[in-house]
C-alpha cells in the first residue's frame, strides 16, 4: 500500500477525494435547472456563479464524506483510492481544506445567488456530508431512498439562483431525479453486493436478498417514464424533449430489465441509469436552446 501511496500525487489524490464525476453530474443538472428557470441560456456570469458554488460545495461535501467513511473505503476495492489519498494529502489538512471550500461556497452563494439557492446548497451539503454518511448510509437498507436527497437538489439551487419564480417543470424534474437515485444505486449495489457485506453496509441486496433489491429497483424506475412525460405537460416542452423522454425512458426500462431478470449483468443495468440521466438532461437543454 505505501507503494501506491508513493505513486499518487497530490493533484490526482485531491480529484479522487473530490469526486469529479459526481461533480460533473451535479453541474449538468444544476445547468439543466438554469434553463428550465429562464427558458434561455443564462448570461456567462450567472454560469459562472453557479458552477462555482456547485463545484466548491460539491467537492467539499465530498471530501468529508470520504474523511468520515475512511473505515469502510478501506474495506472495499471501489473505494480503496480514497483511503490511499487521504494518506497522501493527510487527514488534518484535509478538513482544513475541506470546511474552507464548503464555507467559501456558503458565502459565495450569500453574495451573488441569493438566500433560497444558498440555504437549498446547505441543505445538499448536510444531507450528503452528515446525514447520509453518518446516519442513513449506516443504519438502513432504504437510506439511499432519503439519500438522494442532495443528488437532487442542485437541479433546484440552479432554478433558485436565478429566480425565486415556483416552475412546476423544475419540481417535476427534482421528482424524477429523487425516484432515479435509489434505481441507480441499487443497480450498482446487487453488482457489488459481495463488497458492501465485507465492509457492513447494510445495503439492500445484503439485508434482503437479490429479488427483494430487484422489485424495490422496480418500485423506483418504472414511474420515471411518466414523470418524465409530465414534464412536457406541465413545462410545455416541444417534440425534441418528448421523443428523447420517450426513446430513452423505454431504452432504460428493458436494457434494465433484460440484464437484471436473465442476464444478471447488474453493471449494464447501472450505466443504463447514467446515460438514461444524461440524455433526459441533454434533451430539455436541447429543446430550449433550439
Amino acid at each position: 500500500m505505501e507503494i501506491h501511496t508513493a505513486k499518487m500525487s497530490p493533484f490526482r489524490a485531491f480529484l479522487v477525494l473530490a469526486k469529479m464525476r459526481i461533480i460533473f453530474a451535479v453541474i449538468l443538472t444544476g445547468f439543466t435547472g438554469m434553463l428550465m428557470v429562464r427558458r434561455d441560456l443564462p448570461r456567462l456570469g450567472e454560469i459562472f456563479d453557479v458552477f462555482l458554488v456547485l463545484l466548491l460545495s460539491g467537492a467539499g461535501s465530498a471530501i468529508v464524506n470520504n474523511l468520515l467513511d475512511t473505515d469502510i473505503d478501506s474495506r472495499m476495492p471501489r473505494t480503496a483510492n480514497r483511503d490511499v489519498a487521504i494518506r497522501v494529502l493527510g487527514r488534518r489538512q484535509l478538513w482544513f481544506l475541506s470546511l474552507g471550500i464548503i464555507f467559501i461556497s456558503l458565502a459565495y452563494a450569500l453574495m451573488f445567488l441569493g438566500l433560497p439557492a444558498t440555504l437549498l446548497t446547505l441543505l445538499a451539503i448536510f444531507s450528503y456530508a452528515v446525514w447520509y454518511t453518518l446516519f442513513l448510509k449506516r443504519r438502513s437498507p432504504f437510506g439511499v431512498v432519503l439519500g438522494g436527497l442532495p443528488g437532487a437538489l442542485p437541479i433546484l439551487i440552479g432554478g433558485y439562483a436565478l429566480s425565486n419564480r415556483f416552475a412546476p417543470d423544475i419540481w417535476l424534474l427534482f421528482l424524477w431525479s429523487i425516484l432515479w437515485q435509489p434505481a441507480h444505486f441499487w443497480a450498482l449495489s446487487l453488482k457489488i453486493r459481495e463488497d458492501y457485506a465485507d465492509a457492513g453496509i447494510p445495503a439492500l441486496p445484503v439485508i434482503y436478498g437479490i429479488e427483494y433489491t430487484k422489485l424495490h429497483l422496480w418500485i423506483y424506475a418504472i414511474p420515471l417514464l411518466p414523470v418524465s412525460m409530465a414534464i412536457t405537460i406541465f413545462g410545455g416542452y416541444g417534440w425534441i424533449y418528448s421523443a428523447s423522454a420517450i426513446i430513452s425512458g423505454v431504452w432504460y426500462l428493458y436494457v434494465t430489465w433484460v440484464n437484471i431478470k436473465d442476464k444478471k449483468n447488474y453493471g449494464k443495468a447501472f450505466f443504463a441509469s447514467l446515460i438514461y440521466m444524461m440524455v433526459l438532461m441533454l434533451a430539455i437543454m436541447a429543446d430550449i436552446l433550439f
